[in-house]
């Protein structure tokens, strides 16, 4: 394929040359020197083998070749602009229905008013509930486009990751138990009520448990974090949960402490994976309005209830879409 003798880029300057009516003019419109300018013209004028602009008269003025020139740049810089601003509206205008997969905890602490921020730039938004294994395989079969959870895509070159969140686990025990907790093993002989490894909590607490060669007995044990709460708010047992996830279940938390997790650094991270190149900003903007929330709604209210978790509740900057 023959190579062309210019670029837009030329042609911007060059038509930036003419209407402003001298090098040095143009130049001060673009940022450029009057030198830069003038080697550009130069350099088109050696590709085409003819003069484009008359160097003797001024302000500046085409030839008959540079009044063509300009002509067709006009056209092909107009083409261009419009060209750059629907390519980059095609991915909201191409996604009328934004299908989010988002883990539980978000959606139940900002989940309505996060829908509600949706709806001034979607018309139609589905928010489903993030099910390990499922969410993944939705997500590359295209029948949701936002994944937003725990340990999910990270290895893979399809996704785009965004981190949202870091959050410390903590212990969750009835009120009345009170003595001081300096380690797990003290809680040991007492019922230990566990999130499933169903679930991304559950896998991650179990290998802690067990890098630690602690053996709890598997006596009750769910999916459900609401369940959990209020076996723990009757006085059945004890659980880890994160501050998010307790903030998810506080109207079952009567009755409940929670507390720093002892002698153990165990955090979990919530990302936010899109297909790379295919949503343009809206992945930014969806993360941006996450943090929003979580720093206006949520931490307020997550510091009322852990006071001791201070800045381990990390809150990523996000870029502006």
């Amino acid at each position: 394929m023959r190579k062309l003798g210019f670029d837009l880029r030329q042609l911007e300057i060059f038509r930036a040359a003419v209407s402003a009516g001298t090098l040095t003019e143009a130049g001060r419109m673009l940022g450029l020197t009057q030198s830069a300018v003038s080697q550009v013209i130069a350099s088109l004028e050696k590709e085409f083998e003819v003069p484009l602009i008359d160097r003797s008269i001024r302000p500046v003025q085409v030839t008959t070749a540079g009044r063509m020139l300009l002509e067709r740049a006009e056209a092909l810089l107009t083409e261009a602009t419009e060209l750059d601003i629907n390519l980059r509206r095609m991915s909201r205008n191409a996604t009328p229905t934004l299908r989010i997969s988002m883990v539980a905890s978000l959606t139940t602490v900002v989940g309505p008013q996060f829908v509600r921020e949706l709806g001034h730039s979607f018309k139609r938004c589905s928010l489903f509930a993030n099910l390990r294994g499922l969410s993944e395989q939705q997500f590359r079969s295209r029948e949701i486009d936002i994944l937003i959870g725990v340990d999910l895509l990270r290895e893979t070159d399809v996704a785009l990751t965004i981190p949202l969140l870091i959050e410390p686990f903590a212990l969750l025990l009835p009120e009345a138990w009170d003595k001081p907790v300096e380690s797990l093993a003290d809680l040991q002989g007492l019922s230990f009520i566990r999130h499933t490894q169903r679930t991304s909590a559950g896998r991650q607490i179990e290998q802690a448990i067990r890098q630690r060669r602690l053996d709890f007995p598997r006596e009750f044990e769910s999916d459900t974090a609401d369940t959990i709460a209020t076996m723990v708010s009757a006085g059945l047992g004890w659980t880890i949960t994160t501050p998010l996830i307790a903030l998810q279940t506080r109207e079952r938390l009567r009755g409940t402490r929670l507390v720093a997790l002892p002698a153990m650094k165990l955090r979990r991270r919530v990302d936010l994976y899109a297909r790379k190149s295919e949503l343009g900003t809206i992945p930014q903007e969806v993360a941006q309005l996450l943090c929003k929330l979580l720093r206006t709604q949520a931490l307020p209210l997550l510091h009322d209830m852990a006071p001791w978790m201070g800045d381990q509740f990390h809150l990523f900057e996000q870029e502006k879409g």
